[in-house]
C-alpha cells in the first residue's frame, strides 16, 4: 500500500464498502492456483495488514487481504486476495496505521490536500494483466479458503511477531 511506503509504518485494513467488478482469489491449498471472478460483487468485509520491511536497501511488503463478497444472486464468496481488486463503484477503505515496536517515525510531515482523498493501492502491480479463469459462485462452499472458514493468518505471510504489535 502506498501509505505503508512512507516509512516504517504498518497498515491494517479495518473495513471497506462499495462494489467490486473483478477479483482474483487464491484457491484452497489442496487445489492451488487462483480464480478470477467477474461481475458485480458488494463488499461485505475487507481486512488485512501490510508492513514494509527493508533489508540491505531492498524493500519488500509483507501482508495480505481477505475479502467476503455478495454476488448479484445473494451468494457469499470470498477468500484471500491474490491479485487486483477492481472497483465497480466508489470504494471507501478504512485503514489504521501504526509504528512497529522499536521503530521511530520519520520526521518528514506528509500533508495531503483536504479536498483530495488519499490514493491507496491495495496490492498487485498496476498495469499488469493476466487472462482470468472463469470461476462460478457455486465454487465457494465453506472450504478452507472460504470466508466462512478463514482462520487467523490464513491470508497473509506476516512474520509471527506482527500479531502482537502494540498500537501507537
Amino acid at each position: 500500500m502506498a501509505i505503508s511506503q512512507n516509512g516504517p509504518r504498518a497498515v491494517c485494513v479495518l473495513s471497506a464498502n462499495g462494489a467490486i467488478s473483478n477479483v482474483t482469489l487464491r484457491q484452497a491449498a489442496t487445489s492451488g492456483g487462483t480464480a478470477t471472478y467477474e461481475g458485480r460483487f458488494e463488499i461485505l468485509s475487507l481486512s488485512g495488514s501490510f508492513m514494509l520491511t527493508e533489508v540491505a536497501g531492498h524493500k519488500s511488503r509483507t501482508g495480505g487481504l481477505s475479502i467476503a463478497l455478495a454476488g448479484p444472486d445473494g451468494r457469499v464468496m470470498g477468500g484471500c486476495v491474490a491479485g487486483l481488486l477492481v472497483a465497480a463503484s466508489p470504494v471507501q477503505v478504512i485503514v489504521g496505521s501504526f509504528l512497529p515496536e522499536g521503530q521511530r517515525e520519520a520526521t518528514t510531515n506528509f500533508m495531503e490536500p483536504a479536498s483530495a482523498p488519499p490514493q491507496v493501492n491495495l496490492g498487485g502491480a498496476a498495469g499488469t494483466s493476466s487472462s482470468p479463469s472463469r470461476g462460478t459462485l457455486s465454487e465457494s462452499s465453506g472450504g478452507p479458503a472460504s470466508p466462512l472458514n478463514l482462520s487467523a493468518g490464513a491470508c497473509n505471510n506476516m512474520p509471527q511477531g506482527m500479531t502482537g504489535m502494540p498500537w501507537k
